[in-house]
């Protein structure tokens, strides 16, 4: 019982591993390599009201650094 447990454990591993290594070529042979990416959305400026400067001394000491 417990050897039967142990290779499908083992058969589980096995397949999950070769999975992932078909996937990885799969994606791997794409034609664009990262460096030449372009972007297909044209994003407009964010407005101004939504980005707010700090303004005078931080009191939080770097808390959320």
């Amino acid at each position: 019982m417990l050897v039967t447990a142990a290779l499908l454990v083992a058969a589980a591993a096995a397949a999950a591993v070769l999975l992932n290594l078909l996937l990885l070529g799969s994606a791997s042979a794409g034609n664009d390599p990262v460096g030449r990416l372009k972007p297909r959305a044209n994003l407009p400026a964010a407005p101004q009201w939504t980005i707010r400067p700090t303004t005078g001394p931080v009191e939080d000491h770097g808390a959320d650094d």
